[in-house]
């Protein structure tokens, strides 16, 4: 009963709520990712990995190698919520990325009007997207992606497709991101439909010195006032090219905001590996913990230059690869070497 309950307050259940207004597959406003989640969902302008998708999409632009992650978050009475992305550059300026982000409940005693079990059931609900991000130049960088949800719940099943769109620039230690999230057809279950959590993300980062990052957002999900979000990462040299981060967050609106209130998290970097944790209390119905493991693999994308007007012609002007602004460094394939982001040619 206890279980039920925990997942009625998530919503894998919209037509037990439907009499509040309440949107289908309202689990997608809980954040993904342990890195993300532990600096309080502050990611729209500070995401730069593949977790990113789910916050501002074009901050995949940003990857120089392709990156799989997967996420597990154990929830609240054995909930499970389980994320797997991978992210693959295309070209100089083309990336392509595509995700998974699912909530399971297991089995669940089935009661009829009387209160005498009749049985189990199950709930499950996820969104699969698709998407292409690219670089405009000018240190601009979009992405938009193709959604698919699907929910089930007992006998009941339904389907709708949408999608995201996010905005990402880059102006020297600054970053600024603007995403939309879940935009499309209402889902219908039964005789019921519902609205998807329309989600919108506005937000501000800078990397104050070489690994101390402040994240801000503010978020906007269906009728729910705006949240502010806050993180803060600190990354602490464990090795040549290896890092251990400390992450601390804030949400506001715990009336609202499922998770809301203070996270906090920690991270390690080991070469092309990288192991995170995260860390949100949810006060009487018991804390959620998540795990990230990601891992970068093949040849780093290929440096790329852009265009300028800043003299009659058009001039080739070296350009930060994205490589260069990484959050994690790693070990790279190239005889290049990099200073501040600009080309040199071998020793």
């Amino acid at each position: 009963m206890v279980k039920l309950l925990v997942v009625c307050v998530i919503s894998l259940c919209p037509v037990l709520a439907s009499a509040a207004g309440s949107t289908a597959m309202p689990f997608l406003k809980i954040d993904s990712g342990a890195r993300a989640a532990a600096l309080g969902g502050a990611y729209s302008a500070a995401g730069d990995d593949a977790a990113s998708i789910f916050y501002n999409p074009a901050g995949a632009a940003l990857a120089d190698t392709n990156e799989l992650e997967i996420s597990h978050t154990e929830w609240l009475q054995g909930l499970r919520n389980e994320n797997l992305v991978y992210v693959h550059p295309l070209s100089r300026n083309y990336t392509v990325f595509g995700g998974a982000n699912v909530l399971l409940s297991g089995d669940m005693d089935k009661n009829d009007a009387s209160g005498v079990n009749i049985g189990s059931f199950n709930s499950q609900e996820g969104a699969f997207s698709f998407g292409l991000s690219a670089a405009l130049g000018g240190d601009w960088y979009n992405a938009y992606a193709l959604k698919v949800f699907y929910q089930k719940a007992d006998r009941n099943r339904a389907s709708s497709l949408g999608g995201d769109a996010g905005l990402l620039k880059i102006a020297g230690d600054w970053r600024f991101g603007v995403s939309v999230s879940n935009v499309g057809a209402k889902l219908k279950l039964g005789s019921s439909a519902f609205d998807l959590p329309l989600m919108i993300r506005a937000g501000a980062a800078r990397r104050l010195k070489d690994q101390l990052l402040v994240s801000l957002d503010a978020l906007k999900a269906g009728e729910n006032a705006v949240a502010l979000c806050a993180g803060v990462e600190n990354g602490f040299d464990i090795g040549e090219e290896d890092l251990f981060f400390v992450r601390v967050g804030y949400k506001s609106g715990r009336s609202q905001y499922a998770g809301s209130g203070f996270t906090g998290g920690i991270g390690i970097k080991y070469n092309d590996l990288g192991l995170d944790y995260a860390f949100s209390p949810y006060g009487e119905l018991g804390d959620a913990h998540r795990i990230t493991l990601s891992f970068n693999f093949g040849e780093p994308r290929e440096e790329f230059t852009v265009k300028t007007v800043s003299s009659p012609e058009y001039n080739k002007k070296p350009r930060k690869t994205p490589a260069a602004r990484k959050t994690y460094p790693r070990k790279k394939k190239v005889k290049a070497r990099k200073t501040k982001g600009f080309i040199f040619p071998p020793n």
